[in-house]
Order: C-alpha cells, then sequence, then structure tokens
C-alpha cells in the first residue's frame, strides 16, 4: 500500500502532462485546421494513463473525501466504454467536457504539491 501511494505524485504527473499535449494538439489542429497523427497518439496516451491512474487513486484514497471524484472518473470510464461498444457517438462538448476534466482532477493535486514544496522553500530561504 505504501508503495502505491509514493507513485501517486508521479502518475498523477504523468497523467497531466499527458493531458495538456492533448489538450494543446487538439487546439493545434483546430486552429491550423489539419489533422496530425501525432495528437491521435496524444489522446491515446490521455486516455490509457487515465484509467490505471483512476483505478490507482481508488485503491489507495479509499479511506479519503476525495475518492467521490475517482468514483465518478470509474462511472465516466465505464460510461465511454459502453458507448463505443453500443457504436454511440460521443458529441463534441462531451469530449472537451472529458479532457478538461481529466486535466483539472490530475492537474489540481499536481499545482498544490507544487507550489506547496516552492511555499516552504522560499520560506526557509527568508
Amino acid at each position: 500500500m505504501e508503495k502505491c501511494k509514493k507513485l501517486i505524485p508521479a502518475v498523477d504527473i504523468i497523467v497531466f502532462a499527458a493531458t495538456t499535449l492533448a489538450i494543446a494538439g487538439v487546439f493545434y489542429e483546430g486552429m491550423t485546421q489539419k489533422w496530425y497523427d501525432a495528437v491521435g497518439i496524444l489522446v491515446i496516451l490521455m486516455d490509457y494513463s487515465f484509467l490505471p491512474a483512476t483505478l490507482l487513486h481508488l485503491f489507495t484514497d479509499r479511506k479519503q473525501k476525495t475518492v467521490w471524484i475517482h468514483v465518478i472518473s470509474l462511472l465516466m470510464i465505464l460510461a465511454a466504454v459502453v458507448m463505443k461498444i453500443a457504436d454511440i457517438e460521443y458529441p463534441a462538448i462531451t469530449l472537451t467536457f472529458w479532457y478538461f476534466y481529466i486535466w483539472f482532477v490530475y492537474g489540481i493535486p499536481v499545482a498544490k504539491r507544487a507550489f506547496s514544496k516552492h511555499a516552504v522553500s522560499c520560506c526557509m530561504n527568508s
């Protein structure tokens, strides 16, 4: 259990970075009005890093208040899989919500850890 908890910061960074790159790639595609194969790869990296990160968080955070965020994430993943299997097309707004949901869920803890370390080091040096 402790080994899994030590993995959480690194996993959060990986998911946040993959999501940031995917969002930037989709935005760039929209700006240039062209399709780039690399953006598809970035989206796949985002999606396939989100699933194991969610499962890891469910396992390690089960006694914390934040576990509900990851339960919602798992329900969203299950809904996406069911829609894919049923060949139901995703509305564009759903994909936008998906990208930014993942970005915020994993970006907020990364930012908190980064700023808390920075604040501590700034105060120690004063």
